[in-house]
Order: C-alpha cells, then sequence, then structure tokens
C-alpha cells in the first residue's frame, strides 16, 4: 500500500506538467426531454441502482453522464467497481461525474480506483475532482500523502483547489493531519499567487477545522485579512486569524471591525471574541448591540450570553430592559441570567420574574420561545417551565414554537453546571421530577417535544439507563408517530432507543411515500425556472435547477401551486449562515406526509450567498422547509440538496428576521 501510494505521490507531481490533451467531442448536455434521461432520474428517485448501473455503458455520452451524476445522490456501494471503470471514459465531463460519485458513496474502497486514475487522467478538471473525491473517501494515510506533496505550479489552479478541497473533506469528517495545515498556510495563504477560489476553500478550512493550532502563523494571518478585499474570504480569514489568539491577532480584528461594512465579516469578528481574555475584547461586543444592522446586534448578544460575566450581568439586564429589537433582548436577558453567579439567587430570581412578565406581556409567539430559553439558565424556574409545558387546559392552546422552546429550555435548566449548586439540598428531589418530566415528554408530548427530551437522553450529564431501564414508554411512543411526516423525530426516538438499550446503532427506518417526478410539470416549466417569493421585508426572485433536481423542484412547484407556503414564517435565521421556512408548525419541527430523495449534483455547490436547499434530518428525508444562505456554506456541499439559487432580492434575503413571513409565492 505505500509503495503504491508514493507512486502515485510521484504521478502528482509528473501529471500536473503534462498539457491537456482533450478531443473535440459531441457536447454531453442534460436534456430533460429525453425519455431515457427521464427514465434514468426516475430510477435515481426510486434508489434502484440495479437499473441505473447498464446505463454507465450505453453509447449515449449524456446518458452515461446522466447515470454516473445520479450515482452520487444513490450514495450506494454496490456501484462502486461500474463507477471506476468510468475513470477510463473518453469524456472528462463522464469521468468528472464519476468521480463526483465516487466520492459522494464515501466509501474506502473507492479510494483505490481514484488513486490509480489520478496517474493516468491528463485532465486538470478530473484531476481536481478525484482529489476532491478522495478527501470525502480516503483514510488518514491519504490524507498525510496529499499534505506533503510538493507545490502544484501556479498555473494549474484546479488542481490547487481539488487539494485544498480534499485536505478540507477529510476534516470535515473529523480527520486532521498537521502537515495538512501546514500546506494550507505555507501553500495556499502565504502564497499571493494562488487562486482566489483555492485562497477561499483553504480560508474555510482554517475557520471550520476544530482543533488546529495556528499560533504560529499571526504574521500570515494578519497579512491577509488586512491584504483581502473580497469578504467572502475575509469572513473566513478573519476567523482564522482569532484562532491565533494572540495580542496582535486581536488588535487586528478590533482595528478590521471599525473599517468593516460588510455585516458578515463584522459577525464573524465577534464571533472570533471567544478566544481572547473577555475583558479585553467585551467593550466591542457591547458597542456592537447599538450597530446599525440587527444581525450584527444579535451576534454581539450571543457572544455576551455565551463569555459573559457575573460583574457585567447587571448591565446585561438593563441593556436588555432597554433594547428594541426582542431577540436582542431576549438574548440579554439570557446574558443576565446566565452569568449571575448561582449563590445569588434573589437576582435571578428578580431578573426571571422580569422576564416572565415580558413573557406574559408580549403577543408575538417567537419572543415567547425565546424569553423561555432566557428562563432555563436558572434551576429554579422548572416549575414555571413545566407548567408551560403540563400546566391543563391554557398549554394546549400554546402555539407550537412556545411548547417547543419550552422543552429546550428545561433541557438547558437540567445540563446547567451549576443545577446543583443552585438547588442546593434540593437538588435530588428536583432532578427527579425533571425525570419523569422528560419521561411525559415522550408519552405525552407532541413530536417536537418528544425529540428534543429524546435527544437530552443521549447525553452522559445525566444516567438516563439507570433512570430508565424500562424503555417501553419510548417504544410505544415512536411506535404511533406517523410517517414520513414524523421522520426526524422517528430517527431521534431509534438513536435514543439504541444509547438506552446499548444495541447496535442502524439505520432502520427508509424514506417512503417519495415525491414523483412530475414530467409534465417539468416540460411546461421550460425556460421559465423562476419563481418569486413575496414576503414582508420584499420579493426575492429564484431561478431554479430541475436538470440536477427535478424531484425537488417537482415538491416545491406542487406545495407552492398549493398554496402551502403561503402566509408561512422564517422560522429560524443565523446571521452569517442562513434564513429557513416553509415548516407548518413554525418551528420547525414539521414534515410533512411526502418526502423527497436527496439530489446532489458536481455543479451546484455553495460557494456564495443566495444557495436555496432543503432542510433535512439526514439523506432522503427532505420535505417542505428550505433554506436559503447569507454567505458560502461549502460545508454544506453534497450534504443538502440545492434546488434553486437567488437572482433578485439579495438584499432581502439580509433583510428577513425569526417571524417574518413568505405572503405568497409566484410562478412565472
Amino acid at each position: 500500500m505505500r509503495n503504491a501510494f508514493l507512486f502515485w505521490c510521484i504521478g502528482l507531481l509528473l501529471t500536473a506538467c503534462e498539457p491537456i490533451d482533450e478531443k473535440e467531442k459531441a457536447t454531453v448536455r442534460v436534456d430533460l426531454d429525453n425519455a431515457v434521461v427521464q427514465q434514468i432520474f426516475n430510477f435515481q428517485n426510486a434508489r434502484n441502482t440495479n437499473a441505473i448501473l447498464p446505463f454507465l455503458s450505453v453509447e449515449n455520452p449524456s446518458h452515461r453522464y446522466v447515470a454516473a451524476m445520479s450515482l452520487a445522490s444513490v450514495q450506494d456501494t454496490a456501484a462502486i467497481k461500474d463507477l471506476s471503470d468510468l475513470l477510463n471514459d473518453d469524456y472528462e465531463e463522464i469521468r468528472y461525474a464519476a468521480t463526483y460519485a465516487l466520492g459522494q458513496i464515501g466509501h474506502i474502497k473507492a479510494a483505490g480506483y481514484l488513486t490509480e486514475a489520478f496517474q493516468k487522467d491528463t485532465s486538470r478538471l478530473v484531476q481536481s475532482g478525484i482529489l476532491e473525491a478522495i478527501g470525502k473517501c480516503g483514510n488518514q494515510e491519504h490524507l498525510k500523502y496529499i499534505s506533503v506533496t510538493r507545490p502544484y505550479p501556479v498555473k494549474d489552479s484546479l488542481l490547487h483547489e481539488g487539494q485544498a478541497q480534499a485536505i478540507y473533506n477529510f476534516a470535515l469528517r473529523g480527520l486532521v493531519h498537521q502537515e495538512g495545515t501546514t500546506k494550507i498556510m505555507n501553500d495556499f495563504m502565504a502564497n499571493s499567487l494562488i487562486s482566489p477560489k483555492a485562497r477561499f476553500i483553504a480560508a474555510n478550512y482554517l475557520a471550520r477545522t476544530a482543533g488546529i493550532d495556528l499560533s504560529g502563523y499571526e504574521n500570515v494571518l494578519i497579512n491577509n485579512v488586512t491584504e483581502e478585499k473580497n469578504p467572502d474570504i475575509l469572513m473566513f480569514t478573519v476567523s482564522a486569524l482569532a484562532k491565533s489568539k494572540t495580542t496582535r491577532a486581536r488588535k487586528t480584528l478590533l482595528k478590521e471591525f471599525a473599517n468593516q461594512a460588510d455585516y458578515r465579516v463584522r459577525c464573524n469578528i465577534i464571533r472570533g471574541l471567544q478566544y481572547f481574555p473577555y475583558d479585553t475584547v467585551k467593550y466591542l461586543a457591547l458597542e456592537a448591540l447599538n450597530a446599525p444592522n440587527i444581525a450584527t446586534q444579535i451576534t454581539a448578544a450571543e457572544y455576551l450570553y455565551q463569555q459573559g460575566s457575573d460583574v457585567d450581568a447587571a448591565q446585561f439586564f438593563g441593556l436588555a430592559e432597554n433594547h428594541e429589537n426582542w431577540r436582542v433582548r431576549s438574548l440579554l436577558y439570557a446574558a443576565a441570567i446566565k452569568n449571575t453567579i448561582y449563590f445569588k439567587s434573589k437576582t435571578k430570581s428578580f431578573y426571571s420574574q422580569k422576564v416572565i412578565a415580558q413573557y406574559k406581556k408580549t403577543s408575538n409567539a417567537y419572543e415567547k420561545g425565546a424569553l423561555l430559553k432566557a428562563l432555563g439558565n436558572y434551576s429554579w424556574n422548572y416549575r414555571f417551565l413545566s407548567k408551560v409545558l403540563f400546566g391543563g387546559p391554557d398549554s394546549l392552546k400554546l402555539p407550537e414554537i412556545v411548547y417547543s422552546s419550552a422543552a429546550e429550555a428545561l433541557v438547558t435548566l437540567r445540563k446547567n453546571p451549576v443545577f446543583k449548586k443552585e438547588l442546593g439540598i434540593s437538588n435530588l428531589r428536583i432532578a427527579g421530577e425533571l425525570n419523569e418530566i422528560f419521561k411525559n415528554c415522550i408519552v405525552e408530548g407532541d413530536a417536537a417535544v418528544q425529540a428534543i427530551a429524546a435527544s437530552f437522553m443521549t447525553e452522559k450529564t445525566v444516567d438516563f439507563k439507570k433512570v430508565f431501564s424500562d424503555v417501553k414508554f419510548m417504544e410505544e411512543a415512536q411506535s404511533k408517530l406517523s410517517l414520513p411526516s414524523n421522520i426526524e423525530t422517528y430517527i431521534i426516538l431509534d438513536k435514543a432507543l439504541d444509547f438506552l438499550l446499548d444495541r447496535a446503532s442502524t439505520s432502520r427506518v427508509q424514506s417512503s411515500n417519495p415525491t414523483e417526478i412530475d414530467w409534465p410539470l417539468i416540460k411546461a416549466l421550460k425556460g421559465k425556472y423562476k419563481i418569486k417569493l413575496n414576503t414582508n421585508k420584499g420579493t426575492i426572485a429564484l431561478k431554479l435547477f430541475p436538470e440536477a433536481a427535478p424531484a425537488t423542484v417537482t415538491q416545491f412547484i406542487h406545495l407552492a401551486k398549493a398554496k402551502y407556503y403561503d402566509n408561512k414564517a422564517f422560522h429560524r435565521v443565523v446571521p452569517n449562515f442562513v434564513l429557513q421556512g416553509g415548516c407548518s408548525r413554525g418551528d420547525g419541527w414539521s414534515g410533512f406526509d411526502v418526502t423527497i430523495p436527496s439530489e446532489f449534483h458536481a455543479s451546484l455547490k455553495y460557494q456564495s450567498e443566495g444557495w436555496v436547499g432543503m432542510a433535512s434530518a439526514g439523506k432522503d428525508t427532505e420535505s417542505a422547509q428550505f433554506f436559503i444562505t447569507h454567505a458560502p456554506t461549502i460545508h454544506l456541499d453534497g450534504r443538502y440538496s440545492i434546488f434553486a439559487k437567488v437572482i433578485e432580492g439579495f438584499d432581502v434575503i439580509h433583510k428577513i428576521e425569526v417571524g417574518d413571513r413568505i405572503n405568497s409565492v409566484e410562478i412565472d
């Protein structure tokens, strides 16, 4: 294995200098009017690997291409050998599709075929795809050798991009090597001649990879931050610089914050403050509470909640009392309660009573939910939170977001590291009461509350294996769930049962009642793949991609025509990440009676703002909820189906807040 891999590494250097020699051939294209193409997509939709495989060897190159790309969505290990044969195809588009599919399957067996193919191929596109794919299926040894390979010539930008993406893909799977970080820094971040896209991928790796030591790269990162003009790169570079944790890094970031106009970069600078002593940076977060952009304010309040101190808790409370935005206000209340030291029970009670009064006063269901989560930061609030959940007839009238937020608050409360200290001698009694409440959440709660409680039962902070030696109540609750609409809750209960029963974890639920591709609808849309989301903040126009995701487009258009999305709220907005909507409950826990098989395509990646993807609880569980990105989110590539892209209304996606609504959907 070692000698073979060394030979491959030599091949990396040799092929990097060879010219591209692709003959002129017929165009490979996806014709959705073609009956064979439709048939392949139908087989993809049905997850019928055996029916797709014969199309890999047909004479028509477009059909081979569609078949290879379809297997990237199916992800069946039984297709590895046939896809590996396609790595010798005459068409680089088809070879590239085969590399993408092999990477998506993610099995170590595919890595051997890919390394062998790299030595033979002269197409930079395919070689880059091979590197990316190995990052999805290779092992630590593959990572090591990719990391120590000598730099490619500057002109080979595709190889640089593939190499950086490979190292990042390994990191997303939890495989990290110091040599990989060294290569990212020396060959990408310290090289001013490297392509912007390669530097963009490298910055993502540095920003999102946990546990890497960047303390020795302060100078390189500072230079990148001060020189970079592209906000899509800069927002990740500032996150990387924060990880160096040095005084110069802190001063550079504070200066950059003052000079930066893009709120997304500002948000990442605030998040990076966690790497510095609180007293040296808190003033920036406090000032940011008055920033002109609401996302910046929310991010600052979140920082103070997570990193604040008892010394400033009273100030947080005062700021909450006077802040106009309900979300910032709720976070500051939470920061005041959480950061007040445990033995100041009267102060915590006072803050909590103020929050309860605000909870009773407001008619905004999302604010109610946020205030309940704030109350979850003080153990004695368990009584009020329990009453919200199981307090008689009044609790049955609550909006779902309030109900599920109360359950989340109780979980936060029970996980509180000072739970025992706050409750004193009463902690054992109250812990017992909470155990029964969590059991009641499973027995009597709705699907969202069941999922929240069951997920908590897999944590090791409480030994639920001893608490619940008999788990029949959970098995009965699971058996009553409606599938596929409650598929997410079903999966979570399954994982909880695995944990409590010490049984092997297996996938026991498959997507059922999948969406069938409506080909007449797709044909009717031909040339008119534009829809408009009319929201209370403005109109967002989307371009659909039926060539890559026909089942998802079918589902979305059907729901839009049925006016399902009308008056639906955006229930989740994470600054500089995504806004999410389409939930019938309004809290993110609703499903639908039809699921959509996941659809992935090599040409669609979350490499900029405005990509539209489907929310899911795992592969093939997509339903009705969708999200729109605020910024590049390439860690989602190949995991969440993309079916559209924002083409108008970019300003609107950055204005949307939690609780804003889709008034209607227009189909051009």
